[in-house]
């Protein structure tokens, strides 16, 4: 084997390493965003909870303030 050789075997190497150092960045990443994407899902669910809440009161108050309107209706003023 020449020097040449050695060489190219060198560079492998380190491309190599390389190579090895991107797909750590690149799974690290991955958990990062996997965490991410997490919080945001249950912050999305947080928020349909909260709109469904809000529906069921805004039902409750429509349904109250109807009653009352037909009470005041049956008074005949």
């Amino acid at each position: 084997m020449g020097q040449n050789d050695l060489d190219q075997f060198d560079l492998l190497e380190k491309k190599v390493d390389a190579i090895i150092s991107l797909v750590i960045s690149l799974k690290e990443d991955k958990i990062s965003l996997e965490r991410k994407v997490n919080a945001q899902e249950e912050r999305i669910e947080s928020v349909i909870n909260d709109l469904q809440t809000l529906e069921k009161k805004k039902n409750l108050a429509q349904e109250r303030v109807n009653r009352l309107l037909e009470k005041i209706n049956s008074l005949n003023i």
